[in-house]
């Protein structure tokens, strides 16, 4: 067992600690995932039966990695041990069970996903003949899935209770089982039927649980069955990163778990990541939560590393292309691209560091989620925009005939498709044309009289920071989003309000009449979204959200937007448990970094279309980081500038140029005839700077 010599004194008190209840308290990089599957094999290594041996995680790489890791270290007849998800232990149990239930259900039952999910629930709607326009499916699906886990005591409407009992007899009627029945038919099983339970709970001497902090109430009331007659239950994980409360993570549960076993506490504070000033940032921002079960404090042998840097802009733009210049010097300094990442609060704050990025040439990758341009509900929105400008274009109109949802179904576009095609119009003009039944013929009509309505809006609009609010507005967009109520739908409308801030700007930025500007405006975002961006993230900066990047580890991390009422969200700061786990937030970000860590903030910020006066984020202060900033190469260190006198600039319509001045954020630029002397502002993105 020569693996055991590679542990800490800490991590090896906890692999061969002698049973019964423990909670490992794995701090951010103090190798928790090793220290488990070390457990597991010092089990096996001491005559316990691998098939005795449960443990279970989050996601089915980690159980695929971990199971792999421990066939490693003890051979194959580790192949036995019980290593699965919460839901595939679930599922293990019911093809086994489920059949005791009183639902009537055969052991080769099938899962459903959510969209199948959402899919019944739309036909249970109509069999009540109820109006399906009147409800949103993400939101009936949530909230069926709140009811079934008791975070949701009773339903407002009788409808959506009528629709749940539709929706839960038709599941059974058909043999099939969604993920909340995953894990709430087995809890059912472990706590009604005693013969079940008792199999159970002698079938395992040893029950192990990874990423502890993330369990919800049903998970643990699982576990606590499953190890209640042993008690050798031993959990890993980390109270101080629990960020998934949205998603119905109990925080609570580090508690309940040492009340209820009286379990012992192992500390892993050896940190094997980061630098000790960035430890020490983390340490004293978590500090600032006072519910904390499991109160550390995180060291390393790594060195005491540099200060964390805090960057003040200007503005948005501004701190958009410090990111950008940084990263450009970091790189000619040896650091990867790869091993660089940009941190924010949401989705939709990728929009200004990914258009920086573009413009400066340099590789990125957006981390778990699409690019800005790429997403669904831009790409709508985008595409009303170009069938008002022209009805013509068959293809955009495909995309939004019927979003929101208006009674046009499949096989009326494929017939108007089909007309269009045999008269040789457009889908648009063919609407009058098309055989169709009165109520698809008359919703076609309806939508055609209000492309027609905007199209002569648009021909009165004088400034495009107009557009978005109108268009949210007729087309119904938002009022979809928001019946939609939940995380996901909050996400999108935060990116359409985003939007407006790209046509507001472009009014800055564009010379003309409204349609020319819109015009421009246009061509240069189809530039952005026509980048090839590869599915790899190869020597790529990461730009990603905070939870989208919890477990992973770079050599640089920049914390962006790092202001109050964004970064603690503004939904926080009148519900404390929610400002704790926004801070929880940030902490997962510092911990991140191996060697550099910056964060930066703007005095003014572009937000749903005006600009606003920024507030650093409390959690700046809170980490005690002094404002010490890095001499950035090819701006002027005075004002901060993107441009300076003598550089030479590229311009998509005046071609190049020498930069006379800088005042302000205007700059003067000679360029050749027949243009000459041009004054713009230094952002502006059809200004590019050249390498010298």
């Amino acid at each position: 067992m020569n693996w055991l010599a590679t542990l800490n004194e800490s991590q090896l008190k906890a692999v061969i600690h002698p049973g019964g209840p423990l909670f490992v308290v794995a701090g951010a990089g103090t190798g928790k995932t090793k220290t488990l599957t070390s457990k597991i094999a010092y089990l096996i290594m001491n005559g316990t039966p691998s098939h005795r041996i449960l443990a279970v995680t989050f996601t089915n790489k980690a159980a695929r990695e971990m199971k792999q890791r421990v066939i490693e270290m003890t051979g194959p007849h580790a192949m036995d041990v019980w290593l699965y998800t919460f839901h595939a232990f679930g599922l293990q149990m019911l093809r086994r069970h489920i059949a005791e239930l009183p639902y009537g259900y055969r052991p080769n039952f099938n899962v459903i996903d959510e969209d199948d999910g959402k899919k019944i629930i739309q036909e249970m709607i109509k069999s009540l003949e109820l109006d399906v326009k009147m409800f949103s499916l993400k939101n009936l699906k949530n909230l069926f899935s709140l009811y079934k886990t008791r975070r949701l005591e009773e339903f407002e409407r009788t409808d959506e209770e009528k629709i749940f009992k539709k929706y839960q007899a038709y599941l059974r009627e058909n043999q099939l089982v969604d993920f909340d029945d995953l894990l709430l038919y087995p809890l059912q099983l472990m706590e009604d039927y005693p013969t079940i339970r008792d199999h159970y709970q002698t079938a395992f001497e040893h029950v192990l649980v990874d990423e502890f902090q993330d369990t919800d109430i049903i998970q643990y009331k699982l576990l606590k069955l499953l190890g209640f007659r042993h008690k050798n239950v031993f959990v890993v994980g980390d109270p101080d990163q629990s960020i998934y409360g949205f998603r119905g993570a109990n925080y609570e549960n580090a508690r309940l778990f040492m009340k209820d076993f009286g379990a012992e506490q192992i500390l892993l504070e050896q940190n094997y990541r980061s630098t000790n000033q960035i430890l020490k940032t983390a340490n004293q921002l978590i500090n600032y939560n006072f519910n904390r079960p499991a109160a550390k404090t995180l060291e390393s042998d790594l060195g005491l590393g540099e200060a964390p840097y805090i960057h003040h802009a200007q503005n948005d733009i501004r701190e958009s292309f410090f990111v950008t210049n940084e990263i450009r010097r970091l790189s000619q300094l040896g650091v990867r691209f790869d091993e660089i990442a940009v941190l924010y609060r949401n989705n939709a704050l990728s929009r200004l560091f990914e258009e920086a990025m573009i413009k400066e040439g340099l590789p990125y990758v957006i981390y778990g989620g699409i690019s800005f341009y790429e997403r669904r509900e831009i790409k709508d929105a985008l595409a009303y925009i170009r069938v008002v400008i022209d009805p013509m274009q068959d293809f955009f109109l495909k995309r939004i005939i019927n979003v929101p949802k208006r009674a046009i179904g499949l096989v009326s576009i494929q017939k108007l498709e089909s007309k269009a095609k045999e008269l040789g119009i457009s889908m648009f003009d063919a609407i009058h044309y098309a055989e169709l039944t009165p109520a698809a013929r008359q919703s076609l009509i309806q939508f055609r009289q209000m492309i027609e309505d905007m199209q002569t809006k648009f021909d009165e609009m004088e400034n495009l920071a107009e557009i978005m609010p109108y268009l949210m507005g007729k087309t119904g967009y938002m009022d979809m989003l928001r019946a939609e109520n939940d995380e996901i739908a909050d996400d999108r409308i935060d990116n359409l309000k985003e939007l407006q801030n790209v046509f507001t700007r472009g009014d800055e930025y564009y010379e003309g009449t409204f349609m020319e500007k819109l015009s421009q405006q246009l061509d240069q975002i189809a530039l952005y979204s026509d980048q090839d961006q590869e599915l790899d993230d190869h020597d790529r900066v990461r730009l990603s959200t905070y939870h989208q990047v919890k477990g992973l580890e770079f050599r640089v991390v920049f914390m962006v937007v790092m202001e109050e009422n964004i970064f603690p969200s503004d939904r926080s700061l009148m519900n404390p448990s929610e400002l704790e786990e926004e801070r929880r937030i940030a902490y997962v970000g510092i911990t991140r970094a191996k060697e550099k860590l910056y964060m930066s903030y703007a005095d003014q910020r572009m937000v749903y279309g005006s600009m606003r006066y920024s507030y650093p984020s409390r959690f700046i202060q809170e980490s005690r980081i002094r404002f010490d900033e890095p001499k950035i190469e090819g701006i002027s260190e005075g004002k901060g500038h993107l441009l300076k006198t003598g550089d030479k600039v590229e311009h998509n319509v005046f071609g190049l140029g020498v930069v006379v001045r800088v005042d302000d954020d205007v700059a003067t630029i000679a360029f050749g005839m027949p243009h000459g002397i041009k004054k713009i502002l230094e952002s502006h993105p059809a200004i590019r700077k050249k390498q010298s």
